[in-house]
């Protein structure tokens, strides 16, 4: 009887542990099909792009800028907030010297006036406003960057969060990355991206397995964008294997208990 009970809990111990154990496969990023030396290729054609899309200004983004000259310091008073210094090093000096894009699609900027950036790159923003300067001021030097890219992470990702981005472009792997990649319970195959827009909501799924989402344009991000990783179903359950060893020991010392006594009972009530 004490070796039937032995091998029902061995039985049982056996298939949680199985039940629970989620394939390989599932959590490989960029799947596809891949050539004896297990690249995978893609080459676009045609009317077809490799996107990396740089951002294009859209409404209520904000530009931090400042304008310098290289024959003199007098463009710092006649340009710029700060009159101070020409650094900005804190959050809130940056939010403080940034200039937003109103409804016209225009940064107003001290002497110069308003300038339309909207459906630019920050780059071209940044050759527009030096164009203008140099009207008032020999030499100008212009700094534009984008301060809002701002990208938030929720769900089943290591550190979820709101990340900030200085960069052109922003994937949904620099997010994941950002947020130190996505716990082992996350599901690869169905990772949504929420985006606010002023005419619409939108809310759309990709699947990180695939290596084609390289592919596609919802695979960049853009500013105010929320990243959400769903729990994987099939890894949920799961918690064995994250259980520490002396909770595992534990349960195993009061299943050989359980066993042991309902054994001995059965053994005396037989005689």
């Amino acid at each position: 009887m004490r070796k039937t009970f032995g091998l029902s809990a061995m039985f049982v111990l056996a298939v949680a542990l199985l039940s629970s154990c989620t394939s390989q496969k599932n959590l490989i990023y960029l799947q596809g099909s891949e050539d004896m030396n297990g690249d995978i290729l893609h080459t676009y054609s045609g009317d077809e792009k490799n996107y990396s899309p740089e951002y294009v200004l859209a409404e209520q983004d904000m530009l931090y800028i400042q304008i310098t000259s290289t024959v003199g310091n007098e463009a710092n008073a006649l340009f710029n907030n700060n009159t101070n210094s020409n650094y900005v090093n804190t959050d809130n000096a940056v939010f403080l010297n940034s200039f937003v894009i109103d409804k016209e699609g225009e940064i107003g900027l001290p002497l110069i006036g308003k300038v339309y950036v909207k459906g630019l790159t920050v780059e071209q923003a940044e050759k527009k406003i030096k164009e203008k300067a140099e009207e008032f001021v020999q030499g100008a030097v212009v700094s534009c960057k984008m301060v809002n890219y701002k990208v938030s992470v929720l769900g089943e990702v290591t550190r979820p969060g709101t990340y900030t981005f200085y960069q052109p472009s922003v994937s949904v792997f620099d997010v994941i990355a950002a947020a130190g990649d996505l716990t082992y319970y996350g599901n690869r195959h169905r990772v949504k991206v929420v985006r606010k827009t002023s005419k619409e909501d939108l809310i759309y799924t990709l699947d990180l397995s695939e290596a084609s989402i390289l592919q596609d344009k919802k695979f960049y991000l853009q500013p105010g964008d929320l990243v959400y990783v769903e729990p994987n179903k099939n890894t949920k359950a799961l918690t064995t294997l994250n259980v520490p060893l002396n909770t595992i020991t534990s349960s195993l010392s009061i299943l050989t208990s359980v066993i042991s006594v309902v054994s001995l009972i059965l053994t005396l009530s037989n005689k």
